[in-house]
């Protein structure tokens, strides 16, 4: 890969930005497996970190780079020298033995802890960044499954490339259901839809799809300023362009008596800033739709987390939502889906790093399937 085509190591962007694009993604790779999987508790680190390699080890190798570097890089140096003053001749300490002695005692202590925990929290991810340099993976241990049949019989969508070069990974989340899993890192500037994790969940036995779109940012000292982010203005209006003004927020008349959230499918997410002494390892928590977004940015010209906090859906709160489709966009045909990818532009390169899921619900094809065959 070229190296200015991977943010995470290019010397041109600041290291911090680096960093923060690394945190960003892991983050949006956990919010993606934990829709999947229907749980209101995420993934952990490093299950997110295994997803990561399996998909581009070089993007992996790049984003641990950045992770451990600094601060985290001295538990690195500390563990490789405990481990061979502990050691000798006849007996070889490894030193992700030591580290995870320490993440157990401190899984222990989180549990009765949770509040004032911010620094044994930096803490706990340091450890787990740590861990994953003395142990590099050479396979995931979840399987990937390169030869779905489900997903192989729908070959006018998802037999044929979505991007240009396109890779992915098929995850097996249950028996009916696949996880397709995209990391993109492309370079053209002209087709940048301002997202950094577009969400599907699709129905094969109704042939009908929803989703949810969303950027992530960083906070600075838990404000988000428009004038700090040149593009973010830029990047939250392609947003508003491809997906509010195409009306996927609008719900279908015929479900007036529905009970739901609005049909809101763009979204910000700020993150916090993984290096600032006062940073924590998670992501604020808040989905804050678009409009609301805008509207917030329009009248400060910043957000806070006062602001946003009844403008917002809380993380755990939203992926239940979603997942009972009482959040996102209203269903609709695959065929929109992939007419609306065709007439923005979305099925070419776009600038930076994204996270691209599709959960596909696969018991009705496979039902149907079963019934051609009889």
């Amino acid at each position: 890969m070229d190296i200015k085509n991977n943010p995470f190591s290019n010397q041109e962007i600041p290291e911090d930005e680096r960093r923060d694009l690394a945190f960003q993604t892991v983050n949006a790779i956990r919010e993606s497996v934990t829709l999947a999987k229907n749980s209101t508790l995420p993934i952990t680190y490093e299950f997110a970190f295994s997803i990561i390699h399996d998909l581009d080890e070089n993007l992996y190798n790049s984003i641990i780079t950045l992770l451990i570097s600094k601060n985290e890089n001295e538990i690195v140096k500390y563990y490789k020298e405990m481990a061979e003053a502990i050691g000798d001749e006849c007996l070889t300490i490894e030193p992700v033995a030591l580290i995870q002695e320490e993440l157990d005692k401190l899984e222990i202590i989180l549990k009765t802890k949770t509040e004032n925990n911010t620094f044994l929290k930096k803490r706990k991810f340091g450890l787990i960044a740590a861990k994953e340099y003395f142990t590099p993976r050479t396979q995931s241990e979840h399987k990937s499954l390169n030869h779905d049949f489900y997903l192989k019989t729908r070959d006018d969508y998802f037999g044929k490339p979505l991007y240009e070069n396109d890779h992915y990974k098929d995850y097996s989340i249950s028996k009916d259901k696949v996880l397709r899993l995209r990391l993109l890192h492309p370079d053209k500037d002209e087709a940048i839809l301002g997202v950094d994790l577009i969400y599907e969940h699709f129905n094969m036995e109704n042939e009908t799809v929803r989703f949810a779109h969303m950027q992530y940012k960083t906070w600075n000292n838990n404000v988000l300023y428009e004038s700090a982010s040149s593009n973010m203005r830029a990047q939250l209006l392609k947003m508003k362009n491809h997906i509010c003004d195409s009306e996927f927020c609008k719900g279908p008349n015929e479900q007036r008596g529905e009970y739901r959230f609005p049909y809101c499918s763009a979204f910000l997410r700020p993150t916090s800033k993984l290096q600032h002494s006062d940073s924590k390892l998670i992501t604020s928590g808040y989905h804050v739709p678009l409009c609301q977004t805008l509207a917030l940015l329009d009248k400060d010209g910043k957000l806070t987390k006062q602001t946003i906090k009844d403008k917002s859906i809380k993380g755990n709160i939203f992926e239940e939502l979603f997942v009972n489709n009482i959040a996102g966009s209203r269903w609709i045909s695959i065929e929109t889906l992939d007419k609306f990818y065709e007439d923005k532009g979305i099925n070419s390169h776009i600038n930076t790093i994204r996270v691209h899921a599709q959960e596909v619900d696969t018991y009705g094809e496979y039902d149907k399937i079963k019934k051609r065959g009889n």
